[in-house]
């Protein structure tokens, strides 16, 4: 039996309209009447799962920007890791953005540059600006830049090239490359969280899809991946259990048949 389950949201618990479903929300339920601790994982803001969330009276932690926030189930900080302002302010040049969208996230809001809509699912109520080159690069979450896959290729090479060892980078889509500071993961915050919930690792279930879920996946006893997983994730996680696709609810699938076999 699973003493706490992680999921991702995107490509993952949402279903095809990036919602959390009733029969997802009634899994959930069934888990954590079995006594198992849920658990958000994501790369979005957490102001944007508090929104997916309302409603929803479960007890629930939360990681968010991919690891750079972590909040109990009352909401309380509990973890958080900025970018260093110094660097903050170089990953903002237009000389190192290129033509891609940008965007910074704080603690209260989320700065846009160049934002032409191709961020609008993540984006929502975001602070729109012409340019973040002055930016003082304090009290940064997460830095993602959205364009087409070659030219995030570009602008990866340049960081890593720039930046080695300095910062964590991953994708949540192809077309989504995410910046967050050296260390900080869903895999490195989760395993802090089980620790503070006395629950080994093994005896957690994951649920992801993306490139920043390998971490997350790699780390639990019970990995699944979506049917329409990333294949650089398959590739990371061999041996994880493939399930059905987010749009037909799999997670919730999944649930409901494990805790069907266990008698919960």
């Amino acid at each position: 039996m699973f003493r706490a389950i992680a999921t991702d949201l995107d490509g993952t618990l949402l279903d095809a309209e990036s919602r959390i479903t009733p029969r997802s929300v009634a899994a959930l339920q069934r888990a954590h009447a079995a006594g198992c601790r849920l658990i958000i994982a994501t790369g979005r803001h957490y102001r944007d799962v508090q929104f997916l969330l309302n409603g929803i009276e479960l007890p629930i932690s939360v990681i968010s920007a991919n690891g750079a926030r972590v909040h109990a189930v009352d909401g309380t900080p509990l973890a958080a890791a900025n970018l260093a302002p110094a660097l903050v302010q170089k990953l903002v040049q237009p000389a190192l953005v290129r033509d891609v969208e940008l965007a910074l996230y704080l603690d209260d809001r989320k700065l846009a540059c160049r934002y032409t809509g191709s961020l609008n699912g993540y984006l929502d109520r975001a602070e729109v600006h012409a340019s973040l080159a002055d930016y003082h690069g304090r009290d940064v979450a997460k830095i993602i830049y959205c364009g087409e896959p070659e030219r995030l290729r570009l602008v990866e090479q340049d960081i890593r090239y720039r930046f080695d060892g300095q910062l964590a980078l991953t994708y949540s889509q192809d077309c989504y490359l995410e910046v967050m500071a050296p260390g900080v993961s869903k895999g490195q915050a989760l395993q802090q969280l089980l620790a503070g919930m006395d629950i080994a690792a093994q005896d957690c279930a994951a649920f992801g899809d993306a490139m920043n879920d390998v971490e997350m996946l790699q780390l639990v006893g019970h990995p699944h991946l979506m049917a329409n997983a990333s294949l650089h994730l398959r590739q990371q996680v061999p041996d994880g259990l493939r399930i059905g696709h987010h749009a037909e609810s799999a997670v919730a699938a999944l649930l409901e048949a494990r805790f069907a076999a266990c008698g919960a």
